[in-house]
């Protein structure tokens, strides 16, 4: 990939739990970059049982992009207010809000890379590329990174924790279709 790659926390957090912050830094190809509260996010989620993996995050991503200018600073928080809900803590969405106002504002040739489908409707909104854990995943299967055995793994892995499933997959048969 050539693009920028920015996440979201919840897609770090998919490949902590697949143990696969190594397949992530391969598809990162180098071109990883985060803002400073998904850095923070990710951070504090590493702290969390079973998702220490988190801590090689900063190899990949490197040093966070942090706010610049009060134009970022407004449009970060208009796009997280976009994104929250009644009872939302402030903090809530102040990633996704981030990367994307970052996006905006520098022009940056990249991907906003996330499975939340609010942040990614803002982002289409914003003309800004999006693609998720499983795009990524796919990806990697395509390229021979993974086998559909692992995959269908890391299928079943995501599935345990809540985290969601490629679209359409509901058995082996169906991910072998997925990937085709």
């Amino acid at each position: 990939m050539s693009l920028l790659l920015f996440p979201d926390n919840t897609v770090l957090i998919n490949f902590a739990l697949i143990q696969r912050m190594d397949l992530l830094e391969t598809l990162a190809n180098g071109k990883g970059q985060w803002c400073a509260s998904v850095a923070d996010e990710c951070h504090n989620s590493a702290r969390q049982p079973g998702l220490e993996a988190l801590n090689e995050a900063d190899e990949i991503f490197g040093e966070p992009w942090h706010l610049q200018g009060q134009a970022e600073w407004i449009n970060a928080t208009i796009l997280r207010d976009d994104l929250a809900s009644p009872g939302d803590g402030r903090l809530k969405h102040l990633g996704e809000a981030e990367t994307l106002a970052i996006m905006i504002h520098r022009a940056t040739d990249g991907l906003f890379v996330t499975d939340d489908s609010d942040a990614a409707r803002l982002a289409n909104r914003h003309g800004i590329q999006v693609i998720g854990t499983w795009d990524l995943l796919r990806l990697a299967a395509k390229r021979a990174m993974v086998d559909e055995a692992t995959l269908w793994g890391y299928v079943l892995t995501l599935r345990s924790h809540q985290r969601g499933s490629p679209p359409g997959v509901t058995s082996r048969a169906t991910l072998s279709a997925w990937l085709e």
